[in-house]
């Protein structure tokens, strides 16, 4: 998972220190959170098993961090034993595949924003490593200086607020017309910024990167990741 940050011994013992997801001062109130995280949204399980890694980590940062200000020898050893618990690598082989399996054949609400020629064929959907698809087909007004190269997908929570944006999309071939298809996909990766809106998970929107309504989202999606941590 990005933004996850997991220091070795070595590292430990030349004395760096790390910030885990959320930062060590928002220890308490990120586990307080985690906690709060809905499980019966489209990504069950998911946004909270990401939260509740984030959080134990942070928890575990800022618990290093007290201890080698008062005992760094102490600090090593509870580094140590902490390490040799391996939460990192069982978060990663074990907890996230299990969930992964749950999700696989969801579908996620899809919708096209105006002025995007097209009509959806098949929503988003999940597979069993968190790839969600979808594809569309171009109705009448399709051309070659249609943007689909510009085309991406948004993701929005219940409240109507933007979560994440995907890479973009892929159609067939050129000369772009009323009949053809494209497709797009969107990793569902949520991170300890967002873990909370992708629990509340409502649509993916297909829109122009060029349109007010992208601009917007975008905006939110980078107040909402600075004030986290902020």
């Amino acid at each position: 998972m990005k933004n996850f940050l997991i220091l070795g011994a070595a590292a430990l013992m030349a004395g760096l220190t790390f910030s885990a997801c959320g930062g060590s001062d928002n220890s308490n109130g990120g586990s307080d959170a985690a906690s709060n995280i809905p499980t019966d949204g489209i990504l069950g399980e998911l946004p909270k098993a990401v939260a509740d890694f984030a959080a134990s980590e942070a928890a575990a940062s800022a618990k290093y961090e007290e201890l080698k200000q008062s005992d760094p020898d102490k600090a090593s050893e509870f580094w140590s034993d902490y390490l040799s618990q391996g939460n990192a690598t069982k978060f990663k082989k074990e907890t996230i595949p299990a969930i992964e399996k749950t999700l696989e054949g969801k579908e996620i609400p899809t919708e096209l924003a105006e002025g995007i020629p097209a009509k959806i064929e098949k929503n988003f959907t999940l597979d069993n490593k968190r790839n969600a698809s979808a594809s569309f087909v171009f109705t009448a007004g399709a051309t070659n200086d249609t943007p689909v190269l510009l085309y991406t997908a948004v993701a929005y929570d219940s409240d109507g607020n933007a979560i994440d944006t995907s890479s973009g999309t892929n159609f067939s071939d050129y000369p772009i017309a009323e009949g053809k298809s494209f497709t797009a996909s969107f990793f569902i990766s949520p991170d300890d910024y967002n873990a909370a809106q992708w629990a509340k998970l409502a649509k993916i929107v297909i829109m122009d990167k060029q349109s007010d309504a992208y601009k917007q989202a975008d905006e939110q999606i980078k107040a909402n990741k600075k004030a986290f941590k902020n």
